[in-house]
């Protein structure tokens, strides 16, 4: 309800364009590389349990009272444009230091052996949960616009109310937090900012997560270039309302949700490793999908929401390989700058992408190969899935404990078919 498709949509009525777009997307994650201060602030704010907490209320209390504000200010539409980027990038921020220390938090609490179930568990829930709320909010804000054509002030309303509510629920998820147990703070968490800048900085002598900070600024990057693209592409080009969007988000989430207890047992099993690679080949193609949907044709797109249910093997086994990797008594430091990486690469390669988009729109940039004419957002679309395919490389680098490769896990199904036969 308070992001994703409901405030990119918002921003495109403010009148943002490719460049405007982009910053939305990407600002927050560039911010988010203050982050890196989280093992700093656990011993002032009490604790990971404590610093989760603290800068989550922060955060949703900001969101429920500025955005409507912001948005309802009677400034004019740029001057609104750059308060909700401001706006968006604090609530983040905020965010993200509490997930950095949620991460820790759930990694002291879930045994290793049962973690890939336990996110899996975890993932499916939200999923449930999210679902309904997209159908929800994307049937009100396309009916909200319909009532009111021709009425600029009270469409924005049609975002708001939906964003605001949300804002309440997330407030309302901190009583669940609340209760959960916490952990021993322990002395070496109190420590100085000197200490724990080198606590951000050890992850970078640490080979097997250097490797997996590699492949997540390369994920990241390549994700980021498409998506003020994406955007403009589904909103401008195929004329989708937030309705549709939703639906196909919903399609999609349904996927994970049916792959959600399958890909937690295999990533116990075999390791996250495997998923991960199966995963980013299946999502990487998903683009390929884009660029077949033209105006006459758009519901190509329908099959980029399919694949992207693989998306559930990436925010399942990602993490989880994350917390693998990392020293289980100190891995704020481990988990921020992961996180950090991630975010840095994901917001400067939005705004790339969208300074690109604008230069590629401006020159009316298209390409013939064969039979074949890619116009500038096909060429995004098929270098995207191209470049995101080969992060498979990076990972394939990767040394995970106990992790099987995929010619044992083929070897030894084929060897059980045989005993079974």
């Amino acid at each position: 309800l308070t992001s994703g498709t409901l405030v990119y949509y918002l921003a495109q009525e403010l009148g943002a364009r490719g460049l405007a777009l982009s910053l939305l997307i990407a600002a927050p994650s560039l911010i988010g590389l203050l982050r890196l201060a989280t093992p700093a602030l656990l011993g002032p704010l009490g604790g990971v349990k404590a610093t989760c907490l603290k800068t989550s209320l922060a955060s949703y209390v900001l969101l429920a009272v500025g955005l409507p504000l912001v948005t309802l200010s009677g400034f004019s539409r740029p001057v609104t444009l750059a308060a909700l980027i401001a706006l968006i990038c604090v609530h983040q921020l905020l965010e993200y230091v509490g997930s950095v220390a949620l991460w820790s938090w759930l990694g002291s609490l879930v045994p290793l052996r049962v973690r890939g179930r336990y996110f899996a568990r975890r993932n499916l829930w939200q999923l449930a949960f999210l679902i309904p709320t997209l159908l929800g909010s994307g049937r009100f804000t396309d009916q909200w616009k319909r009532s009111h054509a021709g009425e600029p002030d009270q469409i924005l309303l049609g975002y708001i109310i939906p964003a605001t509510i949300g804002g309440a629920f997330l407030l309302l998820s901190l009583v669940p937090l609340w209760l959960t147990p916490g952990v021993p703070t322990g002395r070496r968490r109190a420590s100085n900012l000197r200490r724990s800048a080198l606590a951000a900085l050890l992850p970078l002598f640490d080979l097997r997560f250097r490797r997996l900070l590699v492949y997540r600024g390369w994920f990241s990057f390549f994700n980021g270039i498409t998506q003020a693209a994406q955007s403009v592409f589904v909103y401008r080009v195929l004329g989708f309302g937030v309705l549709p969007m939703q639906q196909m988000q919903l399609g999609m989430r349904v996927g994970q949700m049916a792959l959600s207890p399958v890909v937690g047992n295999v990533s116990d099993r075999f390791g996250n490793r495997p998923v991960l690679e199966l995963s980013q080949g299946l999502v990487a193609a998903a683009l390929l999908f884009f660029a077949l949907a033209t105006p006459d044709a758009k519901w190509w797109i329908v099959g980029a929401y399919v694949l992207w249910s693989a998306y559930v093997g990436v925010n399942i086994c990602l993490n989880n390989l994350m917390l693998k990797l990392a020293p289980a008594k100190e891995n704020t430091g481990y988990i921020a700058l992961f996180e950090a990486i991630g975010g840095l690469t994901f917001g400067l390669s939005t705004i790339a992408g969208g300074v690109l988009l604008d230069w590629m729109q401006a020159r009316e940039v298209s390409l013939t190969l064969g039979p074949f004419r890619l116009d500038y957002f096909a060429i995004l679309f098929v270098a995207g899935a191209i470049l995101r395919a080969l992060g498979v490389f990076w990972l394939a680098r990767i040394r995970e404990p106990g992790a099987w490769t995929w010619r044992e896990i083929v070897s030894r199904s084929a060897r059980g078919r045989d005993r079974l036969t």
